[in-house]
């Protein structure tokens, strides 16, 4: 199982050091003393600016914050790490280039092995009211496969976005799928509980059935039932 908790905030950062507020959950306001230069990039011929850095030092000053619910407390006074600094190069023409075109008569070919068709499966579930999102997958079912479930909430408070998000493997027998049908049923593993049951109907409309629960760091566990909740279910492995 894999946890993991983002938070996104407004802040200053320049290569003397760091200010930012959690709001109640703490700040840092640290400042930097490089030690060692792990790798310069030079300015590209051409253009002009200062060279792109990864430096090694210590961060000094305050470190304060606390996980809501009690999942992590961290107080200190001074911290080993890194600071990137990537300032803006000017380079002529730039707008003109587009690293995302596609270069003139070159050719795209994708193909898909035989028989692998129904081999995996895709299924969402998303929730408006909540921002939430719960997702599942199974790639290779008959072949060794392994299915994916996770579950993210997404929150914003005091200039903050937080996003919180659960993950867990499990045995491709957990997300049972029939396209012909379009029909699924998922039994996740522990840590998360509950099953549920999806099942597309003539009439455009889908059922969604569940009990599932997604435990979350310093939140209450995502609900994966309610009205609210659009489920769709899909003929392709969306988890690479």
């Amino acid at each position: 199982m894999a946890e993991e908790v983002v938070y996104e905030v407004p802040g200053d950062v320049d290569e003397a050091g760091l200010r930012v507020s959690f709001g109640r959950l703490g700040s840092i306001d640290v400042a930097f003393t490089p030690t060692a230069t792990l790798d310069a990039t030079e300015v590209s011929p051409g253009c002009t600016g200062a060279p792109r850095t990864l430096r090694e030092g210590v961060f000094a000053g305050t470190i304060a914050f606390a996980g809501e619910r009690g999942y992590v407390r961290i107080e200190a006074a001074q911290a080993k790490g890194s600071m990137s600094v990537f300032p803006h190069w000017r380079c002529p023409r730039e707008d003109d280039l587009n690293p995302f075109e596609p270069i003139p008569g070159a050719a795209q070919l994708s193909a898909r092995p035989a028989g692998r068709e129904r081999e995996s499966a895709s299924l969402d579930a998303l929730s408006r009211s909540c921002s939430c999102f719960f997702g599942a997958g199974v790639h290779h079912r008959h072949s060794g496969g392994r299915s994916v479930f996770y579950g993210t909430r997404l929150e914003r408070r005091e200039r903050m976005e937080i996003v919180r998000t659960t993950s867990v493997l499990g045995p491709a027998s957990a997300f049972d799928y029939d396209h012909q049908a379009g029909s699924a049923t998922l039994d996740p593993p522990p840590p998360l509980k509950g099953r549920a049951a999806f099942r597309a109907r003539d009439s455009g409309r889908v059922l969604w059935r569940s009990t599932i629960r997604v435990p979350l760091l310093g939140a209450a566990p995502l609900k994966t039932d309610g009205s609210d909740f659009e489920a769709s279910l899909h003929p392709e492995y969306q988890f690479d």
